[in-house]
């Protein structure tokens, strides 16, 4: 299979970026260092950016210094925070489904910096609201702050399919978050409720002990079910989800394992659902360049923390 895909930081203020000022740009082949244009066009031309920009790059993340203004221990293996971004820095920046950055306590090295996904955006408050789950070093030095972090973002590829859930309008949604996977379904279910669909999730504490997206979606009134540790009857839960709610568009957020049982599960139903998955690719720099988050499909390594796969669930 021939692998079509965008790039994320297209017509965004990151772009063009360091890659194209290396010649390897995801998208342009005459930023790749290629004599002919074959960009399979997008409606945005990445190197007459590049051009009118000067033959550089654009804006860079920088690194913000937020406070913590709340934190919240759930358990040994779970902390939940909210951080004040300072101005002009803006969380509707940081309000797209799949947004991450990159964090990291004060004084702690750059080298620990990690991706986190941004659970939940306040516009109102200028506040991010970030969960933590105790896995290594750098996770320990995150829950263990109390000051705040140094933040860099915003990045925009933690979500796989991420047009389907901007071209849902009226439709019948179904969430499925297991573990800290159930981070991203906030502002998912954000989105998908201004595009007036309606929504049901399914929860699984997972390895965090804790349903942390719970609170957050009553409040925006999705319906609620749980599969605790029922993975053996998932199957049968969408299925009958499903049938009963009409569903036409499904996101799991997890494990690649409870990626492909999702999309197995579409296929038993022989019904036509449009399957957006978070993005557990590894992630090292957010920018392309040092290739941690490149994986081989066919005969092409693609980098995802940039890359949206136009057919990647065909």
């Amino acid at each position: 299979m021939v692998f079509t895909y965008k790039c994320i930081d297209a017509l965004s203020p990151y772009c063009p970026c360091y890659l194209a000022e290396t010649q390897s740009c995801i998208v342009c082949s005459v930023l790749q260092g290629k004599d002919t244009c074959d960009c399979n066009w997008q409606g945005f031309c990445v190197y007459q950016e590049y051009i009118w920009n000067g033959r550089k790059k654009k804006n860079f993340r920088k690194a913000l210094e937020v406070k913590i203004s709340e934190k919240k221990v759930i358990n040994e293996n779970l902390a939940i925070f909210k951080v004040m971004l300072p101005l002009p820095a803006s969380s509707r920046d940081f309000s797209q489904p799949g947004t991450f950055v990159f964090l990291k306590s004060l004084d702690s090295p750059s080298y620990f910096e990690l991706p986190l996904c941004v659970m939940n955006a306040n516009e109102d408050e200028n506040s991010l609201i970030f969960a933590v789950q105790v896995i290594g070093p750098k996770t320990k030095s995150l829950v263990q702050e109390n000051r705040g972090f140094l933040l860099r973002g915003p990045y925009f590829n933690g979500v796989l399919g991420l047009k389907h859930i901007k071209a849902a309008k009226g439709k019948n949604c179904l969430l499925i978050g297991r573990g800290i996977g159930q981070a991203s379904l906030v502002l998912i279910a954000k989105a998908l409720i201004r595009g007036e669909n309606e929504i049901a999730a399914l929860l699984d504490p997972g390895a965090i002990n804790y349903n942390l997206a719970e609170d957050y979606l009553k409040k925006l009134n999705v319906a609620i079910k749980f599969f605790e540790k029922e993975y053996l009857v998932l199957g049968d839960i969408v299925l009958n989800l499903i049938k009963e709610r009409n569903i036409e568009m499904i996101y799991s957020g997890g494990s690649d394992i409870q990626h492909d049982l999702v999309k197995s599960i579409i296929i038993q139903s022989s019904r036509k659902i449009d399957l957006v998955i978070s993005n557990n690719a590894l992630m090292c720099c957010g920018e392309g360049v040092c290739g941690s988050c490149a994986v081989t499909l066919g005969s092409e390594k693609i980098k995802f923390c940039k890359a949206q796969l136009e057919n990647w669930g065909a």
